[in-house]
């Protein structure tokens, strides 16, 4: 599975493979990991704010928010796959 197919929640493919249980469990995984990444930048990202400011170092504090920031948002695109995959994941153990 290459990042081109895992990319945006609209497409045919993500959903073709999304209704698939195998492929589902692999998109799980691979959501799981990604969000989690973003995470870890995000709270990187939310520390070097204060380790920044407290240094005295305002250019660094506000590139510093601006990885905190984009990490979020990206986490959070993750975070919305990874709800919809389980949420299928779900109602497909629920009818059988």
């Amino acid at each position: 599975m290459n990042l081109r197919e895992f990319g945006e929640l609209n497409t045919d493919q993500f959903l073709h493979d999304a209704f698939d249980v195998t492929l589902r469990n692999k998109l799980i995984r691979a959501a799981r990991l990604r969000r989690n990444v973003y995470l870890v930048l995000f709270l990187v990202g939310f520390f070097c704010v204060f380790a920044t400011g407290l240094a005295g170092l305002p250019l660094l504090s506000i590139l510093s928010l601006f990885l905190a920031t984009l990490s979020l948002v990206v986490m959070t695109k993750y975070d919305t796959q990874l709800f919809f995959l389980r949420m299928l994941a779900k109602k497909d153990r629920a009818e059988g």
